[in-house]
């Protein structure tokens, strides 16, 4: 199961698109996603890539490298005293950060070229006009993916600014979404609009 994970990320990102690993909790997103990482890291050694997710997950994070892929060098970009040197960023595999962070130290992390950027429990940027939401948007990487058991936590619009984040374009402006598909489905149950957008986000969420 893991596997099949493992080659539908290698796939989007030979293509050039990022999906949302949407499992339950439990089920091995972190492990999935830091075999895709290691993958990369054999293909390219001084691979870079950005992990941002809420405080509570840093050290999970932290712990599977560990456990899974000790031969990736990480770094934990979090706290008073973190470094404002961007060329320190250039010397891990992995830097982990929060949404928190992310959001305060935008300029710095949108300077960098990532190879990878995973945001986890991505549902953190459900809202396309928050600070975060623009945050993450600004970040450079080759290849980008989500995190969450709950991509869609209330309504359809739920799920845009997270394929905005990583297929920019792919379901048009904030108000054409929002007319198109998160007013005729979430209020009008319209089935037409909801087998459409089902469709589109098939191929980018596992």
């Amino acid at each position: 199961y893991q596997e099949s994970g493992f080659h539908w990320l290698n796939f989007l990102s030979n293509v050039g698109w990022g999906g949302i690993l949407a499992d339950d909790m439990g089920l091995g997103k972190t492990i999935q996603a830091l075999s895709f990482l290691h993958h990369l890291c054999e293909k390219q050694k001084n691979m870079k890539a950005l992990v941002v997710c809420p405080t509570t997950l840093m050290y999970n994070w932290e712990n599977e490298i560990k456990k899974f892929t000790p031969s990736l060098t990480y770094h934990i970009h979090h706290g008073a005293q973190r470094t404002r040197d961007k060329n320190l960023f250039s010397q891990f595999n992995v830097v982990i950060t929060t949404y928190g962070t992310l959001r305060s130290d935008i300029k710095l992390l949108s300077e960098q070229q990532f190879d990878s950027v995973i945001l986890d429990e991505s549902q953190a940027i459900k809202n396309p006009g928050s600070k975060v939401a623009k945050a993450a948007c600004l970040l450079k990487s080759k290849n980008r993916l989500c995190m969450s058991g709950t991509p869609m936590q209330n309504n359809t619009f739920d799920i845009f600014a997270q394929m905005n984040f990583l297929n920019p374009g792919m379901l048009g402006t904030v108000e054409h979404f929002r007319n198109d598909f998160a007013t005729p489905i979430d209020k009008f149950g319209e089935k037409e609009q909801k087998d459409h957008l089902r469709k589109l986000l098939f191929p980018f969420i596992l």
